[in-house]
């Protein structure tokens, strides 16, 4: 105490009582940290820096005040603030100006809570606390400060981790030229010490988890520019296209990963302007890919080149960004649980964002990017329909017919082109209403219509099914990859179904965009097939293996419940009127003998009618409005006959009507929604038998140009044949 009792020095006079008050408080036997020595220390540091402040006098007394005050309850805050109050009271009973014990008081506070301040009193104040950070004993204080303070290790952690980081841990230059090379290895020291008292399961794991995570990412970018090497910049290729371009990004990104496995091991500066070089490199490729993208027209798109590369990009900058933040933290000392977890987090996340959300993006992008739609979109004229009178065409197209890739719809007709385009007609014209057509697949399009003829389903076996707007051939969903392998059981509402090879086939009521509302699963070795109707869904089950009987189930549309079973089989089940009719049997028409019609909502049977007998093809039945209609075909001892063509009333199963045609077996026909019956005979000349209910045959000869081996296919009300030109619409 005596060596503290000759630093006062008469700063102020007459004070020798306060002195002593002063010098006491610093030797209480209950002190640990904030003793004489620390004292000492601050007011020989302050002596050569005295000369810089403009009130040596309130400066000094501001050091002897700034600790008088201590418990090991307080912060350093509370200190603070407590010691200023103290001044405020003992320095005007010694004669001290107010000015004076205010400034004081403000420098005392300062110490506690260090807001930016830039007065030269507060500088100089400021430097000499602090330079017990560089003295050679600091481990010795800072043992002392944990021992005897409300000490938060990760408080301190975070304040240490900024001093370091800051250009200047001291204010003015004569103590930053003094102290802060020393200090700062005693900090670190202590950063080091503090991280070692942290609980080991989980020091560093920040650090870690980042590293890697900016390092996968890196190598997930150079994986990417690796494959865009071998894949087309637009589509179709050209051999002129330029590949040095993604091998420069590849190697860019092989770079990347060598330079940011050095940059995450250390923390200082040069690691982290390292880190940015990534970052940037991946702007620039990113904007140049963004700015060249290749146009999508009917006949050309965007090759997978593109969105690799794009990947490429996006993941350099992560990787950047990702080893600058690593930087940020001080590396671990040894190696724990907590950084480990962190690691194999970091792993599982990148492969889970690769697979979930790249890859998925990407192939999203490549659906999107390679469509295109063209044309007017004109209203369409629906009211068309063909009389068939001869030689007389409505109109011609170019293309021939294909069966099953053309469908009528409630804004014209829809036809599958080849190369994956699908063109909408108008019924009365002919004439190209839109055309959607997609560049990154040769497959032909199935189509098949929904939502009452307002939306077109369209499938591609390379990717699935697409829904578009049948009025103006936008895409309105697309659906996952995984249901291209579906089948169309029903298409409005829209039943799917699927065979599997390990457990049960399933069958599904899915929506217009892809997603199922209901799963159902009869069990393996099942042929399904449903027919949707007044709000249910009847599922014929044909079983191939095992003992369970061939049955038929009633499930609920909306929620796919079991509301009914009943044993026994249907087959080419279809819905006329309100009743669900099907052929009794095991489904081939020449052994089957009863059609058999049952209400959709119970399953019992309201009516069986025989079908024709010696016939030598199967039955072919088909729904028109309230009628289904019946066509067979002569056996060989009745050729002279010809083909049986009957109408049969849903309601009940009568036969309404029937005629007969004199056509060989092996018949080409199409039956309207009004139920008007075409049939084609192709010997000689193209030959058509126009059947209505009731009436009579007529027999209509067609152009020679017409080609009747492509057949005939009702489109509505419209009869569509094949010419040696194109597509033709019967008058």
């Amino acid at each position: 105490m005596a060596g503290l009792r000759g630093m006062w020095d008469d700063v102020v006079p007459d004070a020798g009582a306060l002195a002593d008050e002063l010098a006491g408080r610093y030797v209480e036997k209950w002190r640990v940290a904030y003793r004489d020595r620390y004292l000492v220390d601050v007011l020989t540091a302050l002596e050569p820096l005295e000369q810089l402040c403009t009130d040596p006098a309130a400066v000094r007394l501001a050091a002897w005040f700034h600790r008088a005050e201590h418990t090991r309850a307080n912060t350093e805050q509370q200190d603070a603030e407590a010691s200023a109050q103290l001044a405020e009271e003992l320095l005007p009973t010694y004669g001290v100006t107010a000015v004076r014990t205010a400034e004081v008081a403000r420098l005392v506070r300062l110490t506690g809570d260090r807001a930016q301040v830039h007065d030269a009193n507060a500088d100089v104040l400021l430097d000499a606390v602090d330079a017990v950070l560089a003295d050679s004993q600091y481990s010795t204080f800072a043992s002392e400060l944990r021992r005897d303070t409300r000490f938060d290790a990760e408080a301190r952690r975070e304040q240490l981790r900024t001093m370091l980081a800051s250009e200047r841990i001291y204010r003015t230059q004569r103590a930053h030229e003094r102290y802060d090379e020393a200090a700062r290895a005693n900090l670190t020291s202590e950063l080091e010490l503090l991280d070692q008292l942290t609980p080991s399961v989980w020091r560093g794991w920040q650090r870690t988890g980042l590293s890697v995570l900016a390092v996968l990412a890196a190598f997930v970018a150079f994986a990417a520019g690796a494959a865009a090497i071998g894949q087309p910049w637009q589509i179709p290729a050209s051999e002129s296209d330029p590949k040095w371009p993604a091998v420069v990004m590849a190697l860019f990104a092989a770079a990347a990963v060598a330079g940011l496995w050095w940059a995450v091991r250390r923390s200082d500066r040069k690691a982290r302007i390292l880190t940015a070089v990534p970052a940037m490199i991946g702007l620039v490729c990113l904007v140049t890919v963004l700015l060249t993208v290749p146009r999508t027209t009917g006949a050309s798109g965007v090759g997978q080149r593109v969105p690799l590369l794009v990947i490429l990009s996006v993941l350099l900058i992560l990787a950047g960004a990702a080893a600058f933040a690593a930087t940020r933290f001080t590396p671990g000392v040894t190696r724990n649980r907590g950084q480990m977890l962190a690691a194999l987090a970091a792993v599982v996340a990148v492969v889970l964002v690769t697979v979930y959300v790249i890859d998925p993006l990407q192939r999203a992008y490549m659906f999107s990017a390679n469509e295109h739609v063209e044309g007017d979109r004109r209203p369409a004229n629906l009211d068309a329909a063909s009389v068939v009178v001869g030689s007389d065409r409505m109109w011609t197209n170019a293309g021939r017919l294909e069966f099953g890739a053309t469908v009528a719809t409630a804004h014209g007709i829809a036809i599958a082109r080849g190369r994956g385009t699908v063109e909408m007609l108008d019924p009365a014209t002919g004439k190209s209403r839109w055309r959607y057509l997609r560049a990154n697949t040769n497959d032909d399009p199935e189509l098949s219509v929904l939502d009452g003829g307002r939306k077109l389903l369209v499938r591609y076996d390379d990717f699935g099914y697409l829904v578009l707007d049948a009025d103006t051939g936008r895409r309105t969903a697309g659906w996952r990859e995984r249901t291209r392998d579906y089948d169309i059981d029903d298409n409005d509402p829209l039943i799917t179904g699927k065979s599997v090879s390990k457990g049960s086939d399933k069958l599904y009521g899915t929506n217009f965009d892809g997603s199922n509302r209901w799963t159902y699963e009869p069990g393996r070795c099942t042929s399904m097939s449903a027919e949707a109707i007044a709000g249910m869904v009847v599922v014929g089950l044909a079983r191939s293996c095992g003992n369970a009987p061939d049955q038929l189930i009633g499930l609920d549309v909306k929620s796919g419940k079991k509301r009914w079973i009943r044993d026994g089989s249907l087959s080419n089940l279809m819905a006329v009127g309100d009743l669900v009719v099907g052929v009794d049997g095991d489904g081939d028409g020449r052994k089957s003998r009863k059609l058999t019609a049952i209400d959709p909502s119970s399953g019992a049977v309201r009516w069986v009618s025989d079908l024709p007998s010696d016939r030598n093809c199967s039955v072919q039945l088909k729904p028109a409005a309230d009628r289904v209609v019946l066509l067979s075909c002569p056996s060989l001892a009745e050729r002279a006959i010809g083909t049986l063509v009957q109408y049969v009333d849903a309601a009940d199963g009568r036969v309404v009507s029937a005629a007969k045609v004199g056509f060989a077996a092996g018949i080409r026909y199409a039956v309207t929604p009004g139920g008007r019956v075409f049939l084609m005979d192709n010997e000689n000349v193209c030959r058509i038998a126009k059947i209505s209910e009731g009436a009579q045959v007529e027999y209509v000869d067609l152009d020679r140009s017409v080609t009747c081996r492509q057949g005939v296919i009702a489109a509505g009300e419209l009869i569509l044949v094949s010419g040696r030109d194109g597509l033709i619409a019967l008058r």
